[in-house]
Parts: structure tokens; sequence; C-alpha cells
């Protein structure tokens, strides 16, 4: 799995520097070396998971501490809340549920304020869809048990992701905590874990995306270009396996057919585990989104 990181071209050096000139501002402009060191006893807990910078300049040839060893993971998630320690347990989760947000509710912002009044139904197809996008969230909101997964699967432009958005808008007003990310965002987000300066890992990646109330993975298939294909199928098979017993949105350009083989038949399969269907393969929805 590592082997991804021969994929990477980023200038691992260039990064530690400019992290050391940021931490110790005084050796802007001076010549360093400077690297990232991990596995260290965590401060708080002893624990090993800790790292921090050190650097080292031509003259001195003694490595030197740049700011301070960072935590390990488990550590920082309760520092996350811990100056809110004495208020109630339900702003303690709100912190939480604000970073999770903050961190896997990506959209554009001209897509955030998109819902059910403004979804144009242009035929037969785009009404059953939207009406059954209207009764996922009644379903979720009448209890846990009664919860499932989407596969919404059509052709480019026929509303996919604004019927994703107009669900996760009515669940966040009632406090859910909702993650919606395309599938290149997520590799992308597992792939900067490898960079050795990240403070992030992969572990926690998916343990974030399991917290989440509600998770919508927009666009699965369209990453199946090039690069690492087994690396890719893995992380997305691990994706849904660390969302198993919770509600999951997929949406696809591709037919069944062609999904099944860009991510594979073991995730193709789970796909289907408490899963109902949305077909929206019908003329172009964005040409309507043009007239205004």
């Amino acid at each position: 799995m590592r082997d991804v990181r021969s994929f990477l071209s980023t200038d691992k050096k260039d990064i530690y520097k400019k992290a050391v000139y940021r931490l110790v501002p005084k050796l802007e402009g001076e010549e360093i070396e400077a690297v990232f060191q991990q596995g260290l006893s965590c401060p708080k807990c002893g624990k090993e998971g800790a790292c921090v910078y050190l650097f080292r300049s031509n003259e001195d040839q003694i490595w030197q501490q740049a700011g301070e060893v960072h935590s390990c993971s488990e550590c920082r998630d309760r520092e996350e809340i811990n100056p809110y320690i004495d208020k109630s347990s339900k702003d303690q989760s709100q912190l939480i549920s604000d970073r999770l947000m903050n961190d896997y509710y990506l959209l554009p912002e001209k897509l955030k304020e998109l819902g059910f009044k403004d979804y144009f139904e242009t035929n037969p197809v785009t009404t059953s869809a939207k009406q059954q996008a209207i009764a996922y969230i009644k379903s979720f909101l009448a209890s846990e048990q009664g919860r499932y997964n989407l596969l919404i699967q059509g052709n480019p432009g026929t509303g996919k992701t604004h019927l994703c958005v107009a669900i996760t808008r009515n669940l966040k007003e009632k406090g859910f905590t909702v993650g919606i990310l395309t599938t290149g965002q997520f590799l992308s987000k597992i792939k900067t874990t490898y960079n050795k300066a990240s403070i992030t890992t992969e572990e926690r990646i998916f343990k974030d995306l399991k917290r989440l109330d509600l998770l919508i993975i927009d666009d699965l298939g369209a990453e199946a270009t090039g690069g690492n294909d087994d690396w890719r199928k893995s992380m997305i098979f691990e994706l849904v396996e660390s969302r198993s017993g919770k509600p999951t949105i997929y949406t696809s350009n591709l037919t069944e057919t062609d999904l099944s083989i860009a991510v594979g038949q073991r995730v193709f399969s789970r796909l289907y585990d408490n899963t109902k269907f949305i077909d929206l393969f019908s003329e172009d929805y964005r040409k309507r989104l043009q007239v205004k």
C-alpha cells in the first residue's frame, strides 16, 4: 500500500524547511537542513506516535528541535475538546461535529444552497428520483433502524449531486453530522498521509468518516484512470467497509456493468448491502440550470 509514495512528486525537503521557517522565523533566509521525525514517545500519554521537526545549519551540525513535539493522534483528538471540558457533552460533541464537517463537507460555494425547490423535474425519471430522495430523508429521520444506503446512477448533468446536497441540507438542519466529497478528494486525502510531514494518518481519516451520521461519496468510478489501480480499489473497499452499518449515499455516472469494472467486483458487491437504487439516466440536466 505504501508504494503510492513513489507517485507523489512533492519535494519533501522543501516542505520540511518551510515548516521549520514558520516555527522559527529568525531562521528565514538561512540555509538549513530539516527533517520530520516520527514514532517518538508522546509527551502526553507516553505512547508511540508523536512527531517533531528538527533542523541544523551548515555551520552548526547539531540537530535542534523546531517547535514543540506533536502529541499522538489520540491525544490530539482529546485536545480538541479540552478547552471546553467543563461544558456539556452536547457542546463537546458539537466541536467534533464542526471539525468533521469542516474536513469532509467539501462542496463548491455555488452548490451549497441547492435544494428540492430548485430541482427541475423534466420527466418521470427526475420526478421519481426527487420523490425517492425525499422518502430517504423521511426514513432517515423516522428511526435509526430504518436507515439505508443509496446508489444514484445517471448520465452527467442529471442532478445527482443536486439531490445529494438537498438531502444533506435537510439533515444538517436537524443537527446531523454529514460529509460529502468526491472519490478523488477522498483518495487525495489518503495520499497526503503518506507524506512524512503529515500529522494526519490514514487510520484517522477512516475513523472520521465512520463517525459521520451520513456520508456521500460523489462520482464513484470517475477516479478509475491511471495510477495504482490495486491501491485505489483497496482504499475504496476499506471506505465502503468502514461505513458498514452507517448510511452512505454513492453517486456515479457509470452503468452497473461499467461501475463494477471501475471499482472492482469486491467493492461493487458491497454496494448492494442494504442499498436502494435511483436511476437517473435521462436528458442533460445542466441545460436547464443554464436557463436563468
